[in-house]
């Protein structure tokens, strides 16, 4: 009867050698994912540009990201801050992307790190379809570099 015990003990191996390898290939992804990050969250790339161009491009990305419903990269706009008290499943949760069809950055004004961002918005309600608005939003610079601050 020592068959059995051989038996299991293999399957056990096995199933360790596969949740091992499914461990690495973990890790390698979330390494190669963040060597990845996209350029337009380093204050490199906006070197040499006023803070009320970097908002302006960044506000910019961030509404295409939204009128795309990729909510992940919406969220990576947000401010550390924004993050650390609002999680990105509660994002997801609240959001409702496809609704939206346009947006255009009306105007940037900054002072001592605060800008408020005027975005003039196109989007689709159940009966009513190209509604037109302005919308208000507040975005901080640290480290030289501008986030949006989420009001829930």
């Amino acid at each position: 009867m020592t068959t059995p015990r051989f038996v299991h003990g293999r399957i056990f191996i096995l199933r360790a050698l596969e949740l091992s390898r499914l461990g690495i290939l973990g890790m390698v992804m979330l390494i190669s994912a963040c060597a990845t990050a996209p350029r337009d969250h380093s204050a490199d790339t906006f070197a040499g540009k006023t803070v009320e161009d970097q908002v302006k491009e960044r506000a910019a990305k961030r509404w295409g990201a939204l009128i795309r419903g990729d909510l992940d990269g919406a969220y990576a706009y947000f401010s550390r801050a924004t993050r650390d008290t609002y999680p990105i499943e509660l994002y997801r949760a609240k959001m409702q992307p496809g609704k939206w069809r346009e947006a255009k950055v009306d105007s940037v004004k900054c002072t001592d790190g605060v800008c408020e961002v005027s975005v003039v918005i196109t989007f689709d309600h159940n009966r009513l379809k190209g509604i037109i608005t302005p919308v208000t939003e507040r975005w901080i610079v640290q480290d030289g570099l501008a986030w949006y601050v989420y009001n829930g």
